[in-house]
Formats: structure tokens, C-alpha cells, sequence
């Protein structure tokens, strides 16, 4: 167990130990808003080494605009040890105790800088934070333009797989967080006590806050999935052409992210059917925004349509009355007269005055359902629709037919001379190069040449099939 114990872990093994102490005392709020502030002065201004001045003089402003007094009573209760007039050096202490700042010597001078790893952290944090809003369109369009450029120039762009399946994989996350996010908000909303109290959360949490910043485009003309079907093409060309593959292997091996063309194709792939799986399998996360959506919207005009009757204009008489009752000088036994709304200034005159049971409804009447016979049109549409998919569907039966009258007699032919004059030709010269792993691999054999063979139809890799020889005896 010791050992377990001591062991690094890969997950928090380069994480300084102590970096979330600054947020588990009382001035976690305090030390959070300061490393927001560092972030961006000093440590964010471009081309600027931070020195150790540098930093007390960055905390020591943001000390002055927080207010001393009030940071030096939040210090003095977490425990900080502090001097007086230089409370902005036991926060830096803290900061570098507990890992998140580090120094080092740059010739005659001190610098401090973020610890790497304490600065992935916390820009990860930030993102968090800050990152609720989104473009949907940006990230979609970011995936399709890195695979375009890697389909025009596999070779100097080969590096930019690698940053498509990164930006996939963080658009199905984010569509993840969305959904886990709304469900969040639909929990909050429901359970506030009050219509008000109900409509100011939708306001801040569904609102305010937006998740998603092009939601209302989802739907629209300008959609952003109206890239998706672009995405899953150019990926499916990608995984197809052995050729392109083996470029942009190359490309890695110049760049530097593989050793060679064999560790290079398979994690190319890999990343290649990463794109593919996820903008295949967004409709379910996306339905699942919908829905939640639909709900809490339809909760809140349930609220807005009924609140009138959730505090009608009597509620005030009712509490002024019994207000002016607990006042009184009556005795708790005594009884008191009180005109009832309903009660009848005068006697009924005719029934029309008295309670009658709402009259029962009469049962609808039977009647005979008329079948119609099908409609002539609708029978020859379906006449059609069968002759059709008689027409493209492939068998073995007619791809061998198919082969053979090319042939015609023939042991070998180029992919060039394969005939194909209208669409059961295409579909049958389509479905060759499947041949081999088909029912006709035990007659017919196929091997892929250099070249390209372009007809009216299609243009596809070259290739030459012909006959296997029969063993006989």
C-alpha cells in the first residue's frame, strides 16, 4: 500500500501536489480571481518576461483594487502570515509554495513564470468558465476546412488529420457538456418554489448563459450540420485512397510526429474514422438538446400563461381579514356571521336556478366503414419503385454476366474497355473491385495498376482482371 501510495500516477503525476490547497481555505475566492488576473497581466501580455518585481507589483495592484483591509482580514483568517504594508509578498509565497508560480535565473535577474503543468490547469479552468458559449458553425466548418486542405495537399498538410480528429473530438465533447448542461438547468429550474423565483432562473441559467451561441441556426437555412455530409464524404475519400494515405504517412515522417510509413498509416486511419464515427453519430446528442430545450421552454409558458391564477386578486383580502380577526376582542368560541359569496339573495324561481349534473354524452352512433379500393396511381408507383430496385440490384449471377460478355472470350481486360453505357453498366463496373472478396474470387482475379481510368460515370484507380487459371486433376 505504501508503495501505491507514493507511486505517481499518469494522470496527476506532473501536477504540482499542493496546487488546489489556495482553493480549499477560506480565501479560495480571493486566490481564484487573482489567478484570473495573472493570467492576463503579467503572464499574458505577448513577448514579456515576468520578473519577480514584475509579479509583487501585478499582485500588489490587484490587492489595492480588491480592497486591503478586506484581503488582509480574508488572509488573516485562512492563516497567511502577514508584514505590514507587504501582504502582497505572503501571497506570493503562497502562490509558489503551493506550485501553481516558479522562478528562475536569467542571468542577473529573477523570473517567475506559471509551472507548465499549473498552467494547463488553469487555462483549462478559464475555458471552463468563460467557454459556455460556443459557436456550433465554427467548429464544424474548422473540421471540413483542415480535411479539404489535407485532400488538396496531402503532403505539406498531412500534420492538419491529426488537428481535425483533436477538434472532432472536442465538438463531440462539448456537444456532451451542452447536453449534460441543459439537464442541469431543467433540474434548477424545476425545482424553484415560486413562479418568480422560477422565471429569473430561466433568466440567468438559460438565457444569460446561452450553452450554445448559434442554437436558433440549427434549424435554419444557415445551419451549421449543412457541412456534415461534406465532412463524411471527403472523409470516406480519404480512407479509400491507398495513395493518399501513404502521402500523408509521408507528411507525419517529414513532420516529425512518426518514425515511419508503417507507425504512421495506422494512427492515420484511426483519426480518419475518429472524424467519420462522430459527425455520423450527432443526431442523438443533438435531439437530446431538443428535447430538453422543448421542455424547459414549455415550463416556462406554462408559468407565464397561468401565473395570474397562482396568485389571484383575493389572496389580500383573505390575509387582511385575518389580520383584522387575530386583532380583535372576540373570544374564541363566539361565532361570526359572515355573508357567504354564493348565498342566494333570494329564493329559486325555476329549475334553471338549482344544480343540475351535467348531462351525459350520447354514444356516437355506429356506422359502416367504406374500404376503398387502392388508388391506380399509387399501384403503379409501387410497380415502379419494384422495377428499379430490380434494375440496380447486383448478384453474382449478373456481375459474372456482366464480366463475361466484356471479356468475350478474352483471359485478361483493362479496366478501360469495361463498357459502361448506362447504370446497370456503372453499377456492375462500381461493384468490381469487390470481385476478389466476393463469390467470383475463385474465377476471376484483380490487379490494381498505377493509372486512372476516367469515363462518363466515374474515375477510379486502373486495374486489370483476369481469369484465374483451373488446376486440374
Amino acid at each position: 500500500m505504501g508503495t501505491l501510495a507514493t507511486e505517481d500516477k499518469p494522470l496527476f503525476g506532473s501536477v504540482p501536489p499542493g496546487l488546489f490547497r489556495v482553493f480549499s481555505s477560506g480565501a479560495k475566492h480571493f486566490y481564484a480571481d487573482l489567478l484570473t488576473s495573472l493570467a492576463e497581466d503579467p503572464f499574458g501580455q505577448a513577448g514579456e518576461i515576468a520578473t519577480r518585481k514584475r509579479v509583487f507589483e501585478a499582485i500588489a495592484e490587484f490587492i489595492d483594487r480588491r480592497g486591503r483591509a478586506e484581503v488582509v482580514s480574508t488572509l488573516q483568517s485562512d492563516g497567511v502570515p502577514l508584514v505590514a504594508g507587504q501582504s502582497y509578498i505572503a501571497v506570493y509565497g503562497r502562490l509558489k509554495e503551493t506550485g501553481w508560480l516558479a522562478e528562475y535565473r536569467d542571468r542577473y535577474r529573477r523570473v517567475v513564470d506559471f509551472d507548465p503543468a499549473a498552467r494547463l490547469v488553469l487555462h483549462t479552468l478559464l475555458d471552463i468558465q468563460k467557454g459556455r458559449v460556443r459557436s456550433y458553425g465554427g467548429a464544424v466548418l474548422n473540421v471540413l476546412t483542415l480535411l479539404q486542405s489535407v485532400e488538396s495537399d496531402p503532403d505539406s498538410k498531412a500534420l492538419n488529420v491529426r488537428e481535425a480528429a483533436i477538434s472532432a473530438r472536442g465538438f463531440m465533447n462539448h456537444l456532451r457538456t451542452v447536453a449534460g448542461t441543459m439537464r442541469r438547468v431543467e433540474a434548477l429550474i424545476m425545482e424553484q418554489p415560486t413562479a418568480a423565483a422560477l422565471v429569473r432562473r430561466f433568466v440567468t441559467d438559460f438565457i444569460e448563459a446561452l450553452v450554445v451561441q448559434d442554437y436558433r441556426n440549427l434549424h435554419a437555412r444557415e445551419s451549421p450540420y449543412r457541412f456534415r455530409g461534406q465532412i463524411l464524404e471527403t472523409g470516406d475519400k480519404l480512407l479509400d485512397n491507398d495513395e493518399v494515405i501513404g502521402r500523408i504517412a509521408a507528411g507525419w515522417v517529414a513532420g516529425g510526429i512518426a518514425a515511419d510509413h508503417g507507425a504512421a498509416r495506422q494512427p492515420i486511419i484511426d483519426d480518419l474514422r475518429e472524424i467519420v464515427r462522430v459527425f455520423a453519430g450527432i443526431d442523438d446528442h443533438v435531439q437530446d438538446i431538443e428535447t430538453t430545450t422543448f421542455r424547459i421552454e414549455r415550463r416556462m409558458t406554462n408559468v407565464v400563461r397561468f401565473s395570474d391564477r397562482m396568485a389571484t386578486v383575493s389572496t389580500d383580502r383573505i390575509l387582511y381579514a385575518m389580520e383584522m380577526l387575530r386583532s380583535s376582542e372576540l373570544a374564541d368560541h363566539e361565532n361570526i356571521e359572515v355573508k357567504a359569496r354564493l348565498q342566494l339573495e333570494t329564493l329559486p324561481m325555476t329549475a334553471a336556478h338549482l344544480y343540475s349534473l351535467p348531462r351525459r354524452r350520447a354514444e356516437a352512433p355506429e356506422s359502416m366503414l367504406a374500404l376503398q379500393p387502392p388508388d391506380p396511381a399509387l399501384l403503379r408507383y409501387l410497380e415502379a419503385i419494384d422495377a428499379f430496385e430490380d434494375r440496380i440490384a447486383i448478384t453474382p449471377e449478373r456481375l459474372e454476366r456482366y464480366v463475361e460478355a466484356a471479356l468475350a472470350g478474352s483471359s485478361q481486360l483493362e479496366a478501360s474497355a469495361f463498357p459502361v453505357n448506362n447504370i446497370e453498366d456503372f453499377l456492375l463496373f462500381e461493384r468490381l473491385h469487390e470481385a476478389e472478396l466476393g463469390p467470383l474470387a475463385d474465377r476471376y482475379e484483380i490487379e490494381y495498376g498505377d493509372g486512372r481510368v476516367i469515363n462518363q460515370w466515374v474515375e477510379r484507380r486502373s486495374f486489370l482482371l483476369r481469369r484465374r487459371e483451373t488446376v486440374h486433376g
